[in-house]
């Protein structure tokens, strides 16, 4: 890994660790350098450089207006003058691009949550206080307005607010009891599915990459440590994989650890000396 590309993981992988429960508007832009640490040679400043040029747009047409209309403003601009679309939200369906946040400013479409983090961020500037409800399978966002009004909009329907009646309906399909997100917990989320995304389409170099992005922000986080321990298994980095087993199983005991993982400790145990890693560089 050259050194631009170490610094900018170890930058992104701080900032990450930095994250406040109230970032939700820098989301969108750590997504980009999430897409840039992934794939370093593709350049994320064009898509830097449009999502700053729509931010100009949507602060100069919202420039004296209340927050009610800032907001009108916004959720016109997005759905209907940029004409952004959803793409399926399932995980088993979800593709490479779709997930990406430059992809989904360069085509306007995209999963939801690189559409979500769009919105956060432009709200954000607008000081719209807006946040997600921890909804399965929805995407609701919740709008505490100047004043205490509180209102509900649905990501799925431009983001249109929902009557009394239909959040009721929304929040008995999807479990919901209104708590909200925080930005760690929605950038986790993110990964989680990047992860998910990329294990699919066997990227494994980029699939390191994430794990290593997810257990800097979630140290105990022992289902993706062992994920990380059994990819660095297969791609023959034992000393590593080696390590991680062993921090693994100082929180699990081995009775309770799926199979794989127990089968990789047993044979990398018996090893007396893991070879050297190769010549691809891991951020621990």
């Amino acid at each position: 890994m050259n050194p631009d590309a170490r610094h900018a993981l170890e930058k992104l992988a701080l900032e990450l660790k930095v994250l406040r429960a109230e970032d939700l508007g820098l989301l969108a832009v750590l997504g980009l350098n999430i897409q840039s640490v992934l794939w370093p040679k593709e350049s994320v400043d064009p898509s830097l450089r449009s999502m700053q040029f729509m931010t100009f747009e949507i602060q100069k047409a919202s420039e004296g207006k209340s927050e009610a209309e800032r907001w009108d403003i916004l959720r016109r601009f997005i759905f209907e003058e940029k004409e952004f679309l959803l793409s399926s939200a399932r995980p088993s369906e979800v593709t490479i691009p779709q997930i990406l946040v430059k992809n989904t400013i360069e085509e306007r479409s995209g999963h939801p949550l690189p559409i979500l983090f769009l919105i956060l961020h432009f709200s954000y500037v607008l000081e719209i206080p807006l946040c997600l409800i921890q909804a399965r399978h929805h995407f609701l966002l919740k709008w505490v307005r100047t004043g205490g009004k509180t209102s509900y909009l649905d990501l799925y329907n431009s983001c249109h607010a929902l009557t009394d009646h239909e959040l009721v309906q929304v929040l008995n399909r999807s479990s919901s009891n209104l708590e909200v997100w925080t930005a760690k917990q929605l950038v986790l989320h993110y990964l989680e599915l990047l992860i998910s995304t990329l294990d699919r389409h066997q990227l494994l170099t980029q699939l390191n990459i994430a794990y290593n992005l997810v257990l800097q922000v979630d140290e105990t986080n022992t289902v993706m440590l062992g994920q990380r321990a059994l990819l660095r298994h297969r791609l023959g980095f034992d000393r590593e994989a080696l390590a991680d087993l062993k921090r693994y199983f100082s929180f699990v005991d081995r009775v309770h650890a799926p199979s794989a993982l127990v089968q990789a400790w047993l044979e990398l145990e018996n090893t007396s000396e893991p070879p050297e890693r190769g010549p691809v560089e891991f951020l621990h």
